[in-house]
């Protein structure tokens, strides 16, 4: 099943920009201009049918909505950062899961987003000046080197980790001839440095979720399970997603939200820890 869905062509899912404007308003633009569309699994999401050329459409431009996987929204909706916190977004290019966080934290507070490549940090930044968020302060910085700077600095955080991306294999091909076997010990060694230098950053009582575009366990339940071990102060919080959610199939103990490749999103880890003291 997987296999199969890694061959299909995605569907092009877009967010919603509630900052500049709302769904209801969005969709009476889509109507005017004849764009076929169709609800979403997520409130601020919608599904483009035979959509092409995205920054031609009515109110791309203006900022009104951005393009998202609504696995990537929800990694943004089960951290859920609240008006006027303080945020951490570590590995944050190209910025889709950073200013959605600036939209759910309507335009308030600070989001501090790290990228190690300034092409990648300017990424951002387009993306949040198009948007017209202004919490987003970008700066270049390696996620897997401690800052003393940072120390319990932050109420939430969130490590969207680099990865083998094999849950997204759709969107990027060329994955199935690049990954060797031994990528997998690099890249879970790189994740767990990130999480347990970045878990330092964060305030007593804060929230992380640590988040991966991808379904293996090496580099997903293998690296929360090692972490815990080494530091009994965070515990794993409850997932709680509404009854009816599509995504409810791939909770796993209402604590570990493993999202396999389908028909309407892509493939994603998700896991949210709390600093207990």
């Amino acid at each position: 099943e997987i296999c199969k869905n890694l061959n299909l062509t995605p569907c092009v899912s877009i967010r919603v920009n509630n900052v500049k404007t709302t769904k209801k308003e969005l969709e009476e633009i889509f109507n005017k201009n004849s764009i076929q569309y169709e609800e979403g699994e997520l409130d601020d999401f919608l599904i483009l049918n035979k959509a092409k050329n995205i920054e031609n459409i009515e109110g791309f431009k203006e900022g009104l909505f951005t393009v998202q996987d609504e696995s990537a929204g929800l990694t943004c909706l089960v951290l859920n950062p609240k008006e006027g916190q303080m945020v951490l977004d570590a590995c944050s290019a190209p910025g889709g899961k950073t200013t959605y966080m600036a939209e759910i934290m309507k335009n308030t507070g600070n989001i501090i987003a790290w990228d190690v490549y300034e092409h990648r940090i300017n990424l951002i930044n387009e993306n949040a000046n198009r948007l017209g968020l202004k919490n987003i302060n970008t700066s270049i910085n390696d996620a897997s080197i401690y800052n003393e700077n940072y120390k319990e600095k932050f109420d939430k955080i969130l490590l969207d980790v680099p990865c083998l991306g094999i849950g997204v294999i759709r969107r990027k091909p060329d994955i199935k001839w690049k990954r060797k076997q031994g990528d997998v010990k690099e890249i879970s060694r790189i994740q767990s440095k990130i999480l347990n230098i970045c878990s330092k950053y964060l305030k007593t009582n804060g929230e992380l979720v640590y988040s991966t575009c991808s379904i293996l366990k090496e580099e997903n339940q293998k690296v929360i399970e090692d972490f815990l071990k080494k530091n009994t102060n965070f515990e794993i919080q409850k997932i709680s997603l509404k009854k009816e959610s599509f995504f409810n199939k791939y909770l796993q103990n209402e604590k570990i939200l493993q999202v396999y490749q389908n028909q309407e999103t892509d493939g994603f880890f998700i896991c949210k820890l709390r600093k207990k003291q």
